[in-house]
């Protein structure tokens, strides 16, 4: 069986959207996406971050993050 992280890696590697930690949650139940993405960096994956917003349904601006791969940095 894969580990949650492995499918973190395959997801960012099979789609060019990115993962969300919502997405992470509903796909793989990985409830912490951000300690898969500092694992990911530590071996050496280019991982970037963007920053989105959306309302909640109460009218609220939302801020989560979603993750997209550029790549293995070379060590």
């Amino acid at each position: 069986m894969a580990s949650k992280k492995s499918k973190v890696l395959h997801h960012l590697q099979s789609r060019s959207r990115g993962i969300t930690g919502k997405e992470a949650w509903n796909l793989y139940g990985l409830y912490r996406l951000s300690d898969a993405i500092f694992k990911l960096r530590r071996e050496g994956y280019n991982i970037v971050t963007s920053i989105e917003e959306e309302e909640d349904k109460y009218g609220n601006k939302v801020s989560y993050a979603r993750y997209y791969l550029h790549g293995k940095v070379k060590k």
